[in-house]
C-alpha cells in the first residue's frame, strides 16, 4: 500500500466488510455444522448480508441491535439465545433480573445461521439443530462415546505440531503411548464401519437422483422420499447427511407440484375461455344448456379455484347482462 494513498468512506467501508467476511470464513467455514448446511445449499448470501459484514470485531452488541444486524425480532433473538445459549456464548453481565447478554461478531453470526434455519417454514426446529451441534441423542450410548473419543483424538493428533512448548507439558512416554494405542483402536473401529457408511451413502445418492429425475412422477418421487426417512431412521450415525439429502429432495418435490399446480391452473383457465367464447358464439338454447353444465362443473369439481372461475368469467365475458348469470351461476 502506497504510503500516501487515501481511501473514501466507502473504499474503507469496502475494505472492513470483506476482513469482516475473512474473520467469519477463518472461524465457521469447515468448522460448524450449521455453516456447512448453508454452504452445501449455496445460501452464504443469506448470511453474508451488508448488516453482518458491516459488524465491528472488537464490538459487543445488545440483544436489541443483534435483532437488527440479524433483521429479526428482538423476541426471537431472545429465545435462540435460551435454546442454545452455550453454543451462542454471548458475554453475562450483572446477576438475577439485572443479568445483561452481550454479543461479540461471532455469537451474532451464530444467532444468524440458526435463525435462518428455524423458524416458520423452515426445515429444521431448534432441538433438531441442537442434535446437530451437540450430537445426536438417538445414538447408542456406545456409538457416541466412540464417536466422541475419535473425535477428540483427531483434534489432538491434528494440532499436536502447533503446540511449540507441548514437551514442557509431558514428563513421560506414558501419554504418547496412550495416545498411539487409541489412535489404533479408532482406526480400526474407523475402517469396520467405514464399508457400510459408504453403502448408505451410495443408497442416499442413488434415491435423491431418482426423486429430481424427471422420469419419476410426483407419487413414486414421494415414495422414494418415504425410503430416505427410513434410511434416517436405521442410520442414526448419519443423520445428519440424509437429512441434507432429504431437504433438498423435499424442495424438489414441492418444486414440482407447484409447476404441476400451475399447469394445471392455466389449463383449466383456457377451458373457461373456450367454453365462453363458444356460448357467445352459439344460438342453439339446448347447446348453450350444456355449455353452462360444463361451467357449472368445472366449478363444483375445482372448489379451491371457485372463486378463481368466478373472476376469469366475469374478467372474459364483455356483456354485462351475461356477466351477472355467470356470476349467479358459481355463487
Amino acid at each position: 500500500m502506497a504510503e500516501n494513498e487515501v481511501f473514501s468512506k466507502d473504499e474503507i467501508e469496502q475494505l472492513r466488510q470483506e476482513e469482516m467476511r475473512e474473520l467469519l470464513l477463518d472461524q465457521f467455514d469447515e468448522k460448524s455444522v450449521l455453516f456447512d448446511m448453508y454452504k452445501k445449499r449455496n445460501w452464504l448470501d443469506r448470511l453474508f448480508t451488508q448488516k453482518i459484514l458491516s459488524m465491528d470485531k472488537e464490538a459487543l452488541y445488545l440483544s436489541t441491535q443483534v435483532a437488527e444486524i440479524c433483521e429479526i425480532s428482538d423476541y426471537t433473538v431472545k429465545n435462540k439465545r435460551r435454546a442454545l445459549l452455550e453454543y451462542i456464548n454471548p458475554t453475562v453481565m450483572g446477576e438475577g433480573n439485572s443479568k445483561i447478554y452481550k454479543h461479540n461478531y461471532i455469537s451474532v453470526f451464530k444467532i444468524k445461521m440458526i435463525d435462518g434455519l428455524t423458524g416458520e417454514g423452515s426445515d429444521f426446529t431448534l432441538p433438531q439443530l441442537k442434535d446437530f451441534i451437540y450430537g445426536s441423542s438417538s445414538k447408542p450410548v456406545t456409538s457416541k462415546n466412540v464417536e466422541a473419543e475419535r473425535e477428540l483424538l483427531l483434534q489432538v493428533l491434528n494440532r499436536m505440531d502447533k503446540f511449540e512448548k507441548f514437551s514442557e507439558m509431558i514428563e513421560s512416554n506414558e501419554f504418547f503411548e496412550q495416545i498411539k494405542k487409541t489412535a489404533q483402536e479408532s482406526v480400526q473401529q474407523f475402517m469396520l464401519g467405514s464399508s457400510k457408511d459408504q453403502e448408505v451413502k451410495d443408497d442416499v445418492i442413488r434415491l435423491y437422483e431418482k426423486i429430481i429425475s424427471a422420469d419419476t412422477t410426483i407419487s413414486e418421487k414421494e415414495l422414494l422420499l418415504d425410503e430416505l426417512s427410513n434410511l434416517e431412521k436405521n442410520n442414526p450415525e448419519q443423520i445428519y447427511t440424509i437429512k441434507m439429502y432429504r431437504s433438498a429432495a423435499e424442495e424438489k418435490i414441492n418444486r414440482y407440484k407447484q409447476d404441476e399446480r400451475e399447469l394445471f391452473i392455466r389449463n383449466l383457465k383456457h377451458e373457461v375461455h373456450e367454453l365462453i367464447v363458444k356460448y357467445d358464439n352459439v344460438t342453439d338454447d339446448k347447446e348453450r344448456e350444456q355449455i353452462k353444465d360444463q361451467l357449472q362443473k368445472l366449478g363444483d369439481n375445482n372448489i379451491d379455484l371457485n372463486f378463481e372461475i368466478r373472476l376469469w368469467l366475469s374478467t372474459l365475458s364483455k356483456d354485462k347482462k351475461k356477466k351477472g348469470f355467470f356470476g349467479r351461476l358459481f355463487s
